[in-house]
């Protein structure tokens, strides 16, 4: 059975333009409307993502290729890696469990993506004149074809994202005198549009 490849989208800009902080923001508001979200951070440099002196920090320092520490919780790997593993590969082995999927870097890839610039950042702007821009989140008034979004516009560029990730309102047909009780049910119903084999819901309330 293929593995469902979840819909993709990049926050590109200089360092110190705020992507971490606007995808911050972000990701809660698509999780409240019941979604599971991925998200990646592309390192273009060395990073150390343990801490000296801990356990798996020190296995790993002995010389083990994979380390990886476990708890009920959650769980966390570091992997020797001799190559840039491509985003698609990386998706496919690690999220394919999520319903979009946010990234932060990846500028020369091909995904859709979102420019953040910052007049006080000081440094100009990466991907103005790049085809798969669909949007600058910005404090200035520069030029673009392309849709503009002020810095804490989150609800908004959420609202963009799921319209082009096409996905769509489902029909809800709830039977009920209750409006209070009907409202509420249509409310937990509109989780399920994230579904995509979910097109139509039939609720039948029945009272003693």
């Amino acid at each position: 059975m293929n593995k469902k490849f979840p819909p993709l989208f990049t926050f590109v800009g200089s360092s110190g333009s705020g992507k971490t902080t606007f995808i911050e923001n972000l990701i809660p508001i698509f999780v409240d409307k019941g979604l599971k979200v991925g998200a990646i951070k592309h390192d273009a440099h060395k990073f150390e993502i343990d801490k000296p002196g801990k356990d798996s920090y020190r296995l790993k320092h002995a010389g083990a290729k994979q380390v990886l520490i476990s708890s009920k919780e959650k769980i966390a790997a570091v992997i020797d890696t001799n190559r840039d593993i491509p985003l698609k590969e990386l998706i496919l082995k690690y999220f394919t469990e999520c319903d979009i999927i946010i990234t932060e870097g990846y500028k020369k890839s091909s995904i859709p993506k979102f420019e953040v610039y910052r007049i006080a950042n000081g440094k100009n702007p990466l991907c103005l004149n790049d085809e798969t821009l669909i949007g600058v989140i910005t404090d200035s008034n520069i030029n673009t074809n392309v849709r503009k979004f002020l810095l804490n516009d989150y609800e908004k560029v959420a609202e963009y994202i799921l319209t082009i990730a096409n996905i769509q309102d489902i029909d809800i047909e709830i039977n009920c005198d209750d409006e209070i009780l009907k409202n509420i049910l249509i409310d937990k119903c509109k989780n399920l549009k994230f579904f995509s084999h979910v097109q139509k819901i039939k609720i039948n309330v029945e009272f003693d």
